[in-house]
């Protein structure tokens, strides 16, 4: 009897969520940061920009540009272009990068500045690729890292995840709450500021939780093997009623991945009463987050909050899902879940998913998410034009970012028209592979301000804490 039912249940989830539109909305991020083709859609896979003429010696190109292109002689000095080394694994677009002095749509004309990043110029019928260097005009006027990860003595590594950015009262200064990553050994530790942009260490450069509070957690504690003890990762922060909720992720003794809390009653630094039970597990084998969830998003919204999470099933397939609750601890999960699901043109990687930030207008939802391009691994590419590496162009195996909107409570999203909204800056060593996932949006009277994670090819690969800025109008 209950079978059919169960049918048509799935059958309205995924009718619900397998086709994202594509609408211009507002939001704190609105500009296009990748520009890869002629019809500048990101969404699909279309006519790349290819060189038609180049002159080395004038450092000039041509290119067939669309009417009245999103780049012109007023905004190019934001934008810089990018080619491959026409090589496997290098032939995205971001190998190679050039400033961008003019630029002509009418005549195609593109006069090129100094190299910014590997070397030579783009040859003719070279694939190429538009990036932005200040997305919606947010810059980054510090270059280097705001952390750096030698305050703290029994750091691992020099990769960090940080969790987010809040003001605590008690401390009277900015904390921030930073993983370690890309290690074995993951521990928590605490950072203070007075202006978001120089950091000392918090806790006297201790740990504020280490593997060992972890023990006896049912759903944290160990990594994917169970073999090596460590903490979860922090993603997200909320104080309510008084209290500070850590949102963590971590594996279980048999290698699943949940979500939990971990609150405490006094400042950011503890001490940490670590919860339980997982707030959120994941599904039921074949679902589709059989094997994991995490990096969980919280954001209050009308009477509850609302919390947004990667989940990922038994063939590495990630989704976003979300859940509702009205007190920070019991979780219900979306009748509508996987509430976004599209895989396609800059997104198309099953692989990356992870939600990064969230913005509440009204009754209007805006998640920010991560996607990246995945490489040609078709049977043709694979075995007879030995190709399968390349032929795309842009965030290939690169994660960027992008806004989605919901205006009926986040039962269903559709994408913004200039996805992907939010990407790295590959002219600048400290951030020249790919965003991480993290990002946190902070106001204050003088300007909009985003820290956030991006990874870097300089001295090895690992993740860095950037921030970027919007100097008000008014300010002085």
């Amino acid at each position: 009897m209950n079978k059919p039912l169960v049918i048509v249940l799935l059958l309205s989830i995924v009718s619900c969520s397998e086709k994202i539109e594509k609408k211009s909305f507002k939001s704190f991020l609105n500009e296009p940061c990748m520009i890869v083709s002629s019809d500048s859609d990101n969404s699909i896979e279309d006519h790349y920009f290819v060189v038609n003429d180049c002159d080395s010696i004038h450092l000039s190109i041509n290119v067939s540009l669309p009417f009245e292109f999103y780049i012109n002689s007023k905004n190019c000095n934001s934008w810089i272009i990018g080619w491959g080394n026409n090589k496997p694994y290098y032939d995205a677009g971001v190998e190679n990068c050039r400033a961008i002095k003019s630029i002509d749509s009418k005549t195609g004309s593109v006069e090129l500045g100094a190299i910014v990043r590997g070397k030579g110029f783009p040859r003719k019928q070279q694939r190429i690729v538009f990036w932005n260097k200040s997305p919606s005009g947010y810059l980054n006027r510090l270059i280097k890292p705001i952390v750096d990860s030698h305050i703290w003595p029994e750091f691992a590594g020099t990769s960090m995840f940080f969790g987010s950015v809040e003001f605590d009262s008690l401390q009277g200064k900015w904390m921030m709450l930073v993983n370690e990553n890309d290690t074995s050994k993951i521990q928590i530790y605490a950072a203070q500021s007075n202006n978001l942009i120089e950091w000392k260490p918090a806790n006297n450069a201790k740990p504020i939780l280490t593997a060992g509070d972890f023990k006896n957690c049912r759903w944290a504690g160990v990594d994917k093997t169970g073999l090596i003890a460590q903490t979860a990762k922090v993603t997200d922060i909320v104080r309510y009623k008084n209290k500070w909720y850590l949102f963590l992720d971590g594996y279980d003794s048999k290698g699943k991945r949940n979500i939990g809390v971990a609150i405490s009653e006094h400042s950011l630094l503890g001490p940490y009463s670590i919860a339980d039970k997982p707030l959120l597990i994941p599904g039921y084998k074949g679902s589709w987050n059989d094997d994991a969830v995490f990096s969980a998003k919280v954001k209050r919204y009308k009477d509850g909050f609302i919390l947004f999470y990667d989940g990922k099933n038994s063939a590495g397939a990630e989704n976003i899902g979300m859940a509702t609750s009205t007190d920070l601890i019991h979780w219900t999960n979306s009748f509508y879940n996987p509430v976004i699901v599209q895989h396609s043109g800059w997104r198309s990687s099953v692989l990356c998913t992870e939600p990064s930030c969230i913005e509440i207008h009204n009754d209007s939802i805006m998640l920010l998410i991560a996607g990246m391009k995945t490489f040609n691994t078709g049977f043709w590419n694979r075995y007879f034009s030995k190709g399968m590496f390349m032929g795309k162009s842009g965030n290939v195996d690169d994660t960027q970012l992008g806004m989605y909107l919901s205006t009926d409570g986040g039962k269903s999203f559709v994408a913004h028209s200039q996805n992907p909204v939010f990407t790295n800056d590959y002219s600048n060593k400290y951030e020249n592979e790919h965003m991480g996932i993290n990002v946190k949006k902070i106001v204050t009277d003088t300007a909009d301000i985003i820290i956030y994670q991006a990874k870097s090819s300089f001295e090895g690969l690992k993740y860095n804490i950037m921030l970027r800025s919007k100097t008000k109008k008014n300010s002085h």
